[in-house]
């Protein structure tokens, strides 16, 4: 076999392989979920994070080789008539995160630990769950 012929086959290999992916990710966004909500608390605090292969939080009496960083942290709260979450969002200081405005629709899918939010920018933003209340069980 001639050695151009061999390139041509695995670039089409790498290019099927990357449609495929491309597909999957797009598939799975599908797949989601979507709800739509209420922003009700928004907001956003600069805290002093640990982070590294040191950290875990059974070490507390030792010395444990960690590093630190200040870090944007951001509190959200989506209501709906059903259900109210409560969401965390730890980014970098430089780097913007998501616009959300306090009485505004928000459109969201939940995923286990996770919520991924539409932004009014079209991208989607992964934010933690801290607390999942369901309003309708009181």
């Amino acid at each position: 076999m001639m050695p151009h012929r061999a390139g041509l086959r695995r670039a089409r290999h790498a290019a099927a392989v990357a449609l495929a992916l491309g597909l999957a990710v797009v598939a799975h966004a599908a797949d989601r979920q979507w709800q739509t909500g209420t922003w009700t608390d928004v907001s956003v605090q600069r805290q002093m994070m640990e982070f590294g292969p040191g950290v875990t939080p059974f070490d507390r009496g030792r010395r444990t080789s960690s590093m630190r960083a200040m870090a944007d942290v951001g509190v959200y709260v989506i209501e709906t008539a059903a259900l109210r979450l409560e969401l965390k969002e730890v980014r970098p200081i430089n780097k913007p995160g998501l616009d959300a405005i306090v009485g505004q629709p928000v459109t969201f899918a939940l995923e286990r630990s996770a919520v991924v939010v539409r932004g009014d920018d079209g991208l989607e933003y992964k934010l933690r769950v801290t607390k999942k209340t369901n309003k309708l069980r009181r």
